[in-house]
């Protein structure tokens, strides 16, 4: 038996990237139902072989794919807010990046195929809880701080807002994966800063902190 090559640390995170770039434009033309080891392995231009010595098998494959995209779309998302301003400005920072980061309908059909599935698997079914509690923790965090220093006015309670902003989120990734999308992502965020200030109680263009906050 030939014995396996010896790659480096750098040379394996890039091989395994691939892989799962690979496996995400799979999902996203197949759906993970239909996801196919050898399809990813030709895609990826590795063998089958190779691809199970990282994995292991097709379902470990599926879930890592997804867990290491929603992670990363989400630390992005967080990190674009974490700059100097109001709670409001880093909310509209995070908004206005939901469109913006990466490949928007690829992203949503990756999404809506893998929420889609969750219900009838369980393997994944954890995995779409996580990026879920990810949202709700980050625009909780953001809601939290408007309301302790007044800027904001809330027309409801926090968590039934945060579900209501990632309900909006989510209404967008089936209209893209629809083909139906509004003609720019500038339109998107536009929509989901209305939503918030909406529901928020502050000007979509200046709000500012009650007088007794000052």
């Amino acid at each position: 038996m030939t014995p396996r090559p010896h790659y480096s640390t750098e040379e394996v995170t890039a091989r395994r990237g691939a892989i799962l770039e690979s496996t995400l434009d799979q999902i996203a033309q197949r759906g993970p139902e239909s996801l196919r080891m050898k399809d990813v392995a030709a895609a990826a231009g590795v063998s089958v072989g190779t691809l199970q010595y990282y994995f292991g098998s097709r379902e470990d494959l599926i879930v890592q794919a997804f867990s290491a995209h929603s992670r990363s779309v989400v630390e992005a998302i967080a990190g674009l807010s974490q700059t100097h301003g109001s709670a409001w400005e880093k909310l509209r920072s995070s908004l206005h990046a939901v469109p913006t980061i990466g490949d928007y309908r690829r992203r949503s059909q990756v999404w809506v195929e893998l929420v889609a599935v969750s219900s009838r698997n369980d393997f994944l079914r954890a995995s779409v809880d996580e990026v879920f509690d990810g949202w709700k923790s980050h625009f909780r965090a953001l809601l939290d701080t408007g309301i302790r220093d007044g800027s904001f006015r809330p027309a409801a309670e926090a968590d039934l807002i945060v579900d209501s902003l990632i309900a909006a989120i989510d209404g967008f990734d089936i209209v893209a994966v629809a083909g139906r999308a509004p003609a720019s992502s500038d339109r998107i965020a536009e929509s989901l800063v209305l939503t918030a200030a909406a529901l928020l109680g502050v000007s979509s263009e200046r709000p500012r902190a009650r007088e007794s906050a000052r």
